[in-house]
């Protein structure tokens, strides 16, 4: 077997080649050390991108995720006094449990030290209820409009509530009403305030 060629090479062009070769060489090394870290985005492989299916998935709004701030709140078990009539209406309308034996307690959100009759997580939502005040404005109970004084104190506590919400987004709160007097009495305050409202029979 015939032995390999030998074929005379000039002292510089194999100083060359070697200083090359040396060149490559540390450059594969550096690219191997650095993993990557100087690609421009789009440069990722296909076998990358195809590795990680959910970061692609998520979506990208620009807008960090809000949490709902009545979530720091509580349940509370509060005592109104036997009205089993505005208990059985709260507790139709927002769920939350009460006395059904005696009529003494309700369950409550408490947030902020403020009440509310119901809290839904899920849509951020706190509620209020109102049962059957229009027996005081429908002439049902005689003179109620001089000794009543139910209706200051419900406005005081839509300012106090609407307030709490209104510096808490994206907290809502919704007033609901079993009688329609009482919501149209209260719907202008309402809306000056950002609280939603419906009535609900």
């Amino acid at each position: 077997m015939p032995g390999p060629l030998a074929i005379p090479i000039a002292g510089w062009i194999a100083e060359a080649i070697a200083a090359a070769l040396a060149r490559a060489a540390a450059g594969a090394a550096a690219g191997a050390v650095l993993g990557g870290v100087a690609t421009l985005p789009g440069d990722t492989s296909r076998e990358d991108s195809e590795a990680k299916p959910t970061d692609r998935a998520l979506p990208r709004t620009g807008e960090p995720c809000k949490k709902c701030p009545p979530d720091l709140g509580l349940m509370v078990r509060r005592r109104h006094g036997v009205n089993w009539n505005a208990y059985e209406y709260q507790a139709r309308v927002t769920g939350f449990a009460y006395d059904t034996e005696y009529c003494q307690w309700s369950d409550e959100w408490n947030w902020e030290n403020t009440d509310f009759d119901g809290f839904v997580s899920a849509e951020c939502l706190l509620q209020e209820t109102k049962g059957n005040y229009d027996q005081f404005l429908d002439g049902s109970i005689p003179g109620s409009e001089d000794f009543f004084k139910g209706f200051d104190s419900m406005e005081r506590q839509a300012i106090m509530q609407g307030t709490r919400v209104r510096m808490h987004p994206p907290a809502k709160l919704k007033w609901y009403f079993q009688t329609g007097l009482t919501h149209q009495r209260m719907s202008i305050l309402l809306a000056q305030l950002g609280v939603l409202s419906e009535t609900k029979p």
